[in-house]
């Protein structure tokens, strides 16, 4: 007997989809979560819809409905990171600022600290700047003391977190950029 593929048909009609995506926005654990469902069931629909029925008008609106809330959830998203960021600048912990870098892009990174230092006022900044500054000149120069070695730099054994480190790096040069 040959066993053939069984196939499962799925419908949903556009204000089933809204609802779905407002159901997710108010049930999902917190921002990122939001976030991936929107993105996962965005993509199941399209694995899920042949050529044909991607070309049709309630495809083209399914998808333009998703990518909406999908853009409003990173709205959010960004928005909650950046208001982590500025907190975190504002008391000056290197250790929240590289959570907040590790699970983002660089470009999300400079995304969430373009929006934290709008926040700021020129002096704040310009004195989180200058703290970033100090902070790595004061992690390079343990570190190339505790390499041994000339021109070498050994975090690791000065006892740096090089995820911290990056972190301030990438704050030090977006910052850079926005000061007059």
């Amino acid at each position: 007997m040959l066993d053939l593929p069984q196939t499962l048909t799925l419908r949903m009609n556009t204000e089933q989809l809204e609802a779905f995506c407002r159901h997710l926005a108010t049930h999902a654990p917190g921002s990122e979560q939001h976030l991936a469902a929107l993105t996962a069931l965005q993509s199941f629909i399209a694995a899920g819809a042949g050529p044909d029925e991607q070309a049709r008008p309630a495809y083209q609106t399914a998808r333009q409905t998703l990518e909406r809330h999908i853009e409003q959830a990173r709205a959010r998203l960004l928005q909650g990171n950046a208001q982590r960021l500025l907190l975190a600048l504002q008391q000056r912990d290197a250790a929240a600022i590289a959570a907040l870098y590790h699970p983002l892009s660089r470009s999300g990174f400079w995304e969430v600290m373009t929006q934290a230092a709008a926040m700021l006022d020129d002096d704040s900044l310009a004195a989180v700047a200058q703290w970033a500054r100090r902070w790595l000149q004061d992690a390079k120069q343990r570190g190339e003391q505790a390499s041994g070695f000339p021109d070498a730099i050994d975090f690791h054994k000065a006892g740096i977190d090089v995820a911290q480190y990056t972190a301030l790096d990438d704050v030090q040069r977006c910052i850079g950029g926005l000061l007059p």
